[in-house]
């Protein structure tokens, strides 16, 4: 995490000078990094996790952030399209964020139940997976938001059943630091990658999320500094 910490200070800082720039008539743009780079990153991703896998049984993951809006959807579906990139590799996103829940809009997967279906006996497994084909993955929305929380023991009937049916489960999960159900959650999985985006999350509440997922003895795989900007040397810092 050092190396997180050191960037995200960066980020503060350069933050800080941007707010003075912009409000100057010569104020300059960054640029983010182009899209196919940040391709090449997810592809970087998954070789650094596919080359821990076999020998340590690494099929589920659980990609989450220390807060909302930093990024975890987004890199989860990434992670989980260069997975199914390699040959006959079987993928599932699986969206556990039940709190705030945007998988079904961001891939266009065309489902009618989900995880919250699935919890109150409504609908079956098997009928949960949908498939996407441009991504060559499945997915499994978190269906009809709850109106209470709900109780996430039921995840480990449906991980057992998904373990069976994919080679990688990656987890769309809620943010550590606002809600209790990320920390559940990494308590099932096999890894939990932590999200933290270069020019937004805090110092303190990265460190408060992995303080979090170290209380409840989860095993992280790595930080994923996302939306750097130039001044921050690479989009991903991944598995540190």
């Amino acid at each position: 995490m050092s190396k997180i910490y050191e960037a995200l200070r960066k980020a503060e800082h350069e933050r800080e000078r941007v707010r003075q720039e912009t409000a100057h008539p010569a104020a300059r743009t960054v640029d983010t990094l182009p899209l196919d780079a940040a391709d090449e990153e997810y592809q970087k991703l998954r070789a650094s996790l596919t080359s821990i896998a076999v020998p340590s049984g690494l099929h589920t993951i659980l990609v989450t952030a220390p807060r909302h809006g930093e990024g975890a959807t987004t890199v989860a579906v990434g992670l989980a399209s260069a997975l199914a990139k390699e040959r006959d590799a079987r993928v599932l996103v699986l969206e556990a964020n039940l709190r705030t829940p945007c998988l079904q809009g961001l891939l266009a997967a065309d489902s009618e139940v989900g995880v919250a279906e699935y919890a109150d006996g409504r609908a079956a497994a098997d009928a949960l997976p949908v498939r996407v084909e441009s991504l060559n993955l499945s997915v499994i929305t978190a269906g009809a938001v709850p109106s209470r929380p709900l109780d996430l023991e039921f995840l480990d009937a449906l991980l057992t059943r998904l373990r069976a049916q994919f080679d990688f489960v990656v987890i769309d999960g809620p943010p550590v630091n606002r809600y209790a159900d990320a920390s559940v959650i990494a308590t099932k999985v096999d890894g939990v990658i932590l999200v933290v985006e270069a020019d937004n999350t805090p110092v303190v509440e990265a460190e408060a999320a992995k303080r979090q997922l170290d209380k409840v003895g989860a095993r992280i795989l790595g930080v994923v500094l996302n939306r750097r900007r130039s001044y921050i040397p690479a989009v991903l810092e991944s598995l540190l």
